[in-house]
């Protein structure tokens, strides 16, 4: 690993659990309830240690990220047709360099793996990560390797933990640095089946405050580093204290 990413990785891992909060629905949902005015709605989440955008969106919201104790800024490199519906065929697209990533002041980068679809769009999905992961190398960033079968943005599908352990097991053997995925049965054995920190997404808006965080609770309780939450924090009744009861049930361990 280079020094750059070493240091880059460690000011996010050596905050403990880690919260970091999604804001980059937009990208696949459009502005839905929660994030229609970003700039604005950003605010109530600098208690996070990191917050996950689109590149697009830093320049509406540089003034946050450069303020005093703001949260990293992790952003999303590439756009998959595997989140929307009515695509079948699993392609994966880059939408901004790493070097440009780099300049325009990420912290951190995500990329998603589909393994899913044609085996024209797999193969290319797979190297298209590997060339990512070449450049977050050069460039010295880290790199978050998410899977999530498709169209599995709101639950997981009954009979896809084979599935995600091989998708989650290939980042790892591709050299990401960290995972975004699922929640699944048997989670602490997906946790031993690599060497690299796992972030459990939260997924599709929960009932009740109280459901995601015993969601949070459990995932971290069977080895997960820590969340990548997006609806479930801002589209809380009070997204603010949300956050902050999420941060003191992963953080801090504080019984429900």
């Amino acid at each position: 690993m280079s020094k750059g990413k070493e240091i880059k990785l460690g000011r996010l891992l050596s905050k403990g659990k880690v919260v970091i909060v999604a804001l980059d629905h937009g990208g696949f949902m459009g502005p839905i309830r929660g994030i229609e005015k970003l700039p604005e709605e950003i605010k109530k989440y600098k208690k996070a240690d990191a917050i996950l955008l689109n590149p697009g969106m830093i320049r509406h919201c540089a003034r946050f990220f450069s303020s005093k104790d703001a949260p990293l800024a992790i952003f999303r490199l590439n756009w998959g047709s595997h989140y929307c519906k009515g695509f079948e065929k699993g392609f994966t697209k880059q939408t901004c360099s790493v070097q440009d990533a780099v300049s325009l002041g990420a912290d951190i980068i995500l990329a998603s793996l589909c393994l899913q679809g044609e085996e024209s769009a797999v193969v290319e999905n797979i190297a298209l990560l590997g060339k990512i992961r070449e450049e977050s190398e050069n460039l010295g960033i880290p790199l978050i390797g998410e899977f999530i079968p498709k169209r599995s943005l709101n639950q997981t599908k009954k009979g896809e933990e084979a599935l995600i352990k091989s998708g989650v097991r290939l980042c790892a053997e591709l050299g990401c640095d960290l995972i975004k995925t699922p929640y699944i049965n048997g989670f602490s054995d997906l946790v031993r089946l690599v060497p690299i920190p796992i972030l459990v997404l939260g997924g599709a808006r929960m009932e009740e405050d109280s459901e995601a965080l015993k969601f949070a609770s459990m995932a971290v309780e069977e080895g997960a580093k820590g969340v990548i939450f997006g609806r479930n924090v801002f589209q809380s009744p009070n997204p603010r204290e949300f956050l902050i009861a999420l941060i003191r049930v992963v953080k801090d361990r504080k019984s429900l």
